[in-house]
C-alpha cells in the first residue's frame, strides 16, 4: 500500500500483515496527488508537474532511493490524475493528456481534450478500449479510444439532472462532475451537488473469447514501441436515456467512489447461518456475486424529501460547521459477460 501526503512524503505499508508499520518512506519535492501501479512500476504524480517512477532492485525490493523523474510541464500547474490504461499511464495535465510508457519512461502521445487551455482534467475512468474523461467545473464527459486516441463521444449530464430533480433542488449551483468510476459495466458519476448517477455502458461490441466463430476476424492494436499486440474488446459508449439517478446523495460534492467485492451475494439484511466448511474451487464461483459501490462526501440527503424536514441540517447558529462525512453503499450484481 502506497500513501502519498501533502508534504511530499510517500509511505509504503504492507498489504499482508502489520499494516500500521511503515516499511519504507521517501520525501519528494511537492505534494503527491495520484499514485498508480503498472507493469511492476509505481508512478506518482507530484504537484510540481513531474511524475516520479519507482522500480524494484535486483533483489525484488522497491528501490526508493533511486527513481526516475519525468517532467511534463512548468510547475505552476499540477498533474491531478493518473490512470493505468492497458500497459500505459494516462496523465491529466491542464487540458491535455500525456500518455506515458512506464517501461521506456517516455511520453508516447499527447492530446488536447478541451479547447480552453485554462481547463483542467479532474477524473479519468478506463474499461475495454475507451477512457472517459471529466473536466473541472464542467458537466460534460468525453470518451476517447484507448489505442487510437480518437474522440468518440460527448455526454452532458446537466439536462438529465435538471430534468430529474428540477431547478429548485439544485438551487443556483451548476452541475459539475467531481467523481468518476467504472464498475459492474456501469459508469458512476458524482457531482458537486451531491447527485449520484449510474449509466450502463454499451456491451454491443463485447468480444467473448469462448464464443468466437472459427475463422472470424479478430481486431488487434499494435504498440508502435514494441511487438506487443492487444486484442480489441469493446468501446464503452453510454446514453443518458438509460441513466439512473439515485435519490440518496450528499449535501456537498461527491468526493470519491470505491468498488469492492461483496460477500457472496449477501446483503446487510441477510442472516448468516453456520455451515460446514466448503472446498474452494478455482472456477466461476471465485468471482464475486455482488459488488459494493461506495460514495463518500459530506452530509446525506434524500432528494425526494429535501432539506426541510432533515434534523441534521446546518445549524443557523454556526453556519460554518460542516456536515459529518457519510458513506453511501449500493449492492450491485455484476453482469455475466
Amino acid at each position: 500500500m502506497w500513501l502519498g501526503a501533502q508534504n511530499g512524503c510517500i509511505f509504503v505499508h504492507s498489504a499482508v500483515s502489520h499494516w500500521k508499520r511503515c516499511l519504507h518512506s521517501i520525501k519528494l519535492k511537492d505534494s503527491v496527488l495520484s499514485i498508480v501501479h503498472v507493469r511492476g512500476r509505481v508512478l506518482c504524480a507530484v504537484a510540481d508537474c513531474t511524475v516520479a517512477i519507482f522500480r524494484r532492485d535486483s533483489d525484488g525490493q522497491w528501490d526508493l532511493g533511486r527513481y526516475h523523474i519525468v517532467d511534463l510541464g512548468p510547475p505552476q500547474h499540477s498533474i491531478r490524475c493518473l490512470i493505468a490504461v492497458h500497459n500505459k499511464v494516462w496523465c491529466g495535465y491542464k487540458n491535455r493528456i500525456h500518455v506515458l510508457d512506464p517501461a521506456s519512461m517516455q511520453v508516447q502521445k499527447s492530446l488536447d481534450v478541451h479547447p480552453r487551455k485554462e481547463s483542467h482534467i479532474r477524473q479519468m475512468a478506463w474499461v475495454g478500449d475507451g477512457v472517459w474523461v471529466s473536466i473541472r467545473l464542467d458537466s460534460t464527459l468525453r470518451l476517447y479510444h484507448a489505442h487510437t486516441y480518437q474522440h468518440l463521444q460527448d455526454v452532458d449530464i446537466e439536462p438529465y439532472v435538471s430534468k430529474m430533480l428540477g431547478a429548485g433542488k439544485l438551487g443556483f449551483s451548476f452541475v459539475r462532475i467531481t467523481a468518476l468510476l467504472i464498475s459492474c459495466s456501469r459508469l458512476w458519476i458524482g457531482t458537486g451537488n451531491g447527485v449520484i448517477i449510474s449509466v450502463p455502458l454499451s456491451e454491443a461490441g463485447v468480444i467473448n473469447a469462448n464464443n468466437r466463430v472459427p475463422g472470424g476476424v479478430v481486431r488487434v492494436f499494435a504498440d508502435p514501441t514494441s511487438s506487443h499486440l492487444t486484442p480489441a474488446t469493446f468501446i464503452p459508449y453510454c446514453s443518458m436515456q438509460h441513466a439512473q439517478l439515485s435519490f440518496h446523495g450528499h449535501r456537498d460534492a461527491v468526493k470519491f467512489f470505491v468498488a469492492v467485492p461483496g460477500s457472496g451475494g449477501m446483503s446487510a439484511a441477510t442472516t448468516v447461518h453456520s455451515a460446514s466448511p466448503t472446498i474452494d474451487n478455482n472456477n466461476e464461483n471465485d468471482k464475486p456475486k455482488s459488488m459494493l459501490v461506495m460514495s463518500g462526501g459530506e452530509g446525506y440527503i434524500d432528494f425526494r424529501v429535501g432539506d426541510d424536514d432533515d434534523e441534521s441540517a446546518t445549524d443557523p447558529k454556526n453556519p460554518l460547521k460542516s456536515d459529518p462525512s457519510y458513506l453511501i453503499v449500493w449492492q450491485v450484481t455484476p453482469p455475466n459477460i
